[in-house]
């Protein structure tokens, strides 16, 4: 019960699949691209299906003809012949095919079908055929059971929301004794089409008025050998196109991994770095000071050697490279030539007014003069 849900379910998608435009659509886009190849690459990758198609005469005989673009009849089953003989004909008929079995069609003669143009509401479109199927009796003279029927979509009326469909039916009493005979022959046809009208030879016009459960399922095995092989082709095609991507994405990762290490390597030497110039700021820091400002010691020392005895220092300030001395001196005017005497002094004056203290008689000074850096020994200044 429940497989037979199954079928009636793809039985009405597949129906509403042809009643929809996407196979006219697709049959022209395959025709569009099938263009853009050479006739003999087009034959060799995806060759025509090979068919073949029975049309009675309505005596009892039976043309069998090779179907395609162009139609060659290749035999002629009499009505008198015996059915022994002509299943031997039909199985040599068939194996001329080096492409797989071929399609087989019965195709009736316009004179035996019934036509008729059919009009429904647009809404039904989705599910066509069952619509189709309830209005059989009011649009013929004939009940479900007792017709094959099949039927196109014409015309779409979208602004009356119309559907326009060609409906074509046949007895199903008219077609048993041809189905018989074919039977009786071994024919199982996968389809029952209609002949189009005017034409010197067969042309099918793409009908199928067998009922779908009763519909043989054909299988070109070329084709599906082609479209498996195109299948595997596309598959491999997109595993190279995703290694690829993976691949790809793998080295990126990898160089995002090295210019992490690379980042933090830097990182690290840079920190480096700045502990190195820290260090080397904190031990010259000392030094620097020192080299700033002149040795005390040398400059006393200088003080020492060029002042003469009655010259005294009550007061020496050292400033940078400015030295000031105070004190008391027996004529402070000879002060000026003896410090700017000296290769570590220079620009020697006074400052202030020169007073004369009151207890010792002697001249009070207070002078300035500049150390002279030449001459000066300095700290050594440690270097990275």
């Amino acid at each position: 019960m429940i497989l037979n849900a199954v079928n009636e379910y793809w039985s009405g998608l597949a129906a509403r699949y042809r009643a929809s435009p996407l196979p006219g659509f697709l049959s022209w886009w395959r025709g569009e691209l099938a263009s853009l190849i050479p006739a003999s690459l087009r034959a060799r990758m995806v060759p025509p299906r090979p068919a073949l198609w029975l049309c009675p005469d309505g005596q009892g005989n039976l043309a069998v003809w090779r179907g395609g673009e162009s139609p060659q009849r290749l035999d002629l089953f009499g009505a008198d012949e015996d059915a022994r003989d002509l299943r031997a004909r039909w199985l040599a008929l068939q194996s001329r095919f080096e492409d797989g079995h071929p399609e087989i069609r019965l195709c009736l003669d316009r004179d035996e079908i019934l036509e008729r143009e059919v009009e429904l509401p647009l809404a039904v479109e989705s599910n066509l055929a069952t619509a189709l199927g309830y209005q059989i009796d009011q649009l013929t003279p004939f009940r479900p059971q007792q017709i094959v029927y099949d039927f196109q979509v014409v015309d779409r009326d979208a602004a009356h929301g119309r559907l326009k469909l060609d409906l074509r039916l046949v007895p199903v009493a008219h077609l048993e004794p041809v189905r018989e005979r074919l039977a009786a022959i071994g024919i199982r046809p996968h389809a029952i089409d209609t002949l189009a009208d005017g034409a010197e030879s067969p042309s099918s016009e793409g009908y199928n008025l067998l009922p779908e459960a009763e519909r043989p399922r054909y299988v070109y095995a070329r084709a599906r050998l082609n479209w498996l092989l195109a299948g595997v082709g596309v598959l491999v095609l997109a595993l190279v196109m995703a290694q690829s991507l993976y691949l790809r994405e793998r080295s990126v990762e990898r160089l995002q991994a090295e210019v992490a290490q690379l980042r933090s390597e830097a990182d690290r030497v840079m920190g480096l770095q700045r502990q190195l110039e820290d260090s080397l700021a904190a031990a010259n820091f000392l030094a620097d000071r020192r080299r700033r400002q002149p040795i005390i010691i040398q400059v006393l020392d200088e003080i020492s050697r060029i002042l003469p005895d009655d010259i005294w220092l009550q007061q020496v300030q050292v400033q940078g490279d400015e030295i000031v001395m105070m004190g008391l001196a027996d004529g402070s005017q000879r002060l000026i030539e003896l410090l700017n005497d000296s290769p570590m002094l220079d620009d020697a004056e006074f400052r202030g007014a020169i007073n004369v203290d009151p207890t010792t008689g002697q001249e009070r000074f207070n002078v300035r003069a500049r150390i002279t850096r030449g001459e000066v020994q300095y700290a050594v200044v440690a270097r990275p």
